[in-house]
């Protein structure tokens, strides 16, 4: 396993982190368990979750895990919050009564004392960024938190909370976690360049882009029952024809490569400059065994001029950021 400095915290996170979205659903307990073993006895020493995960059932079932194999230290933990978990007006979004809640509800079912890597799962423009780390400020102190982060933020929002935060002497963000693939490439132009000037890692989330660049679908019109992209409307938006067309090319590098288009499509991440790391999401212990070669595969200046004559550095065909409200 490749370790490598997660921003300015200085922790050292394996490139390969596990993602927990399909724990509970449609990933069963037992399965769940196994996949998180392997995980640990691979070197992956770093867990993303989040409340709204299977509505935090994903949260109790990595919880159980970690009752069951006593790894809990070994781990880092990540969770997020503010996605709505509730049916009142304050059940979401970053507000110190939210944050704070959000918090304690995940510790409970997370069944630990702390989280090492909290994150804003998303920016919340209705709520001054004072009011949202003064909540973060008071769990670190409180230490049920160790250190905090952003995921898939406007980078302008970014770089104001880091202001805030020297101004107020308030715990400063780490990390970003944006949504990155060959399909969508628009993190190159700020969020990357942004992260590097502060010093903040990147752990990238859907580097598979929902399975297109894995080869899973043929027909955006007709997608396999039970296919991310047949789960929620967000996913489905998100698997388009021209992605699908981009993913038969890139499939086709993999034969080349003698490695499969999952594999490549991890490594692609993983060569990019500004890049910690990037979340697999396996739905089975079969899946995460089929992704970790990515690590040993090398990519030379023409496989990445022939990716970048797929998509452009910079350039998108494909729509991942259509839950984060800012970018258009």
């Amino acid at each position: 396993m490749e370790y490598r400095r997660l921003g300015r915290s200085g922790l050292q996170i394996s490139s390969l982190v596990l993602g927990t979205m399909n724990f509970g659903k449609p990933t069963d307990k037992q399965e769940a368990f196994r996949i998180v073993d392997a995980a640990i006895d691979q070197g992956i020493n770093i867990i993303d979750c989040a409340d709204v995960y299977a509505n935090g059932e994903s949260e109790r079932i990595l919880g159980e895990a970690f009752k069951h194999n006593g790894k809990r230290k070994d781990i880092l933990l990540t969770s997020k919050v503010y996605n709505r978990m509730g049916p009142g007006p304050n059940d979401l979004g970053n507000s110190k009564h939210h944050i704070i809640e959000g918090c304690e509800k995940s510790l409970h079912r997370l069944k630990t004392d702390y989280i090492d890597i909290y994150f804003l799962h998303r920016t919340d423009l209705n709520v001054p960024q004072e009011e949202s780390l003064a909540a973060l400020d008071l769990l670190v102190k409180q230490g049920k938190i160790r250190h905090i982060a952003c995921s898939t933020h406007p980078p302008w929002r970014t770089v104001e909370a880091l202001w805030l935060a020297d101004k107020h002497h308030y715990p400063k963000f780490i990390c970003e976690q944006p949504p990155y693939n060959l399909l969508d490439r628009r993190i190159e132009n700020e969020i990357i360049p942004m992260c590097q000037a502060y010093d903040l890692g990147i752990i990238a989330w859907s580097p598979l882009a929902h399975g297109v660049l894995a080869g899973r679908y043929t027909d955006a019109a007709n997608l396999p029952e039970g296919s991310r992209g047949t789960l929620r409307k967000v996913f489905h938006d998100r698997i388009t024809q021209e992605g699908i067309d981009v993913g038969f090319r890139f499939a086709k590098k993999s034969e080349e490569k003698e490695c499969t288009a999952a594999q490549l499509a991890v490594a692609w991440v993983l060569n990019q400059p500004g890049i910690t790391g990037t979340i697999l999401g396996p739905r089975n212990l079969e899946q995460l065994e089929s992704l970790l070669p990515a690590l040993d595969i090398l990519l030379d200046d023409d496989d990445m001029k022939f990716f970048d004559s797929l998509v452009p550095p910079g350039r998108y065909v494909v729509n991942y950021f259509n839950t984060s409200g800012w970018m258009k």
